[in-house]
């Protein structure tokens, strides 16, 4: 197993916390699944240093194509730090409101489970 340590993001705009020494780092579980989350949100192409790092986004949410955007979404859970297996994954579009959901649960060689949910407004709103 790798130990993996990484820097805590806030809530509110997603970016590194500072002014709170080793506070502001995350390990084991909190630290598994903000990487995960992180990689999941992150659009292909768009990390200068692993252009092939996330999903996507622009292509595959605009597609009818399913099973592609699913399996671009379990490559980057399976593929993230500490990560064994996904146990469920669920991906849905609700065409009213226009919100995109994904939720997922995964096996970690913590011999634990992670469990997350997130959304993208696709109205361009929050």
């Amino acid at each position: 197993m790798t130990a993996q340590i990484i820097r805590q993001i806030d809530a509110v705009n997603q970016d590194w916390t500072f002014g709170s020494g080793l506070n502001n780092y995350l390990s084991g579980i909190n630290a598994i699944v903000q990487d995960v989350n992180t990689r999941l949100k992150s659009f292909l192409g768009n990390c200068f240093f692993d252009l092939g790092a996330g999903v996507d986004w622009l292509h595959l949410m605009g597609a009818k194509d399913q099973t592609a955007l699913n399996l671009s979404i379990s490559a980057v859970i399976l593929n993230s730090t500490n990560v064994t297996g996904i146990l469920q994954l669920s991906v849905k579009l609700d065409h009213p409101s226009r919100l995109f959901t994904v939720s997922y649960k995964a096996q970690t060689t913590l011999s634990t489970t992670i469990s997350s949910t997130f959304q993208y407004d696709l109205n361009g709103v929050g």
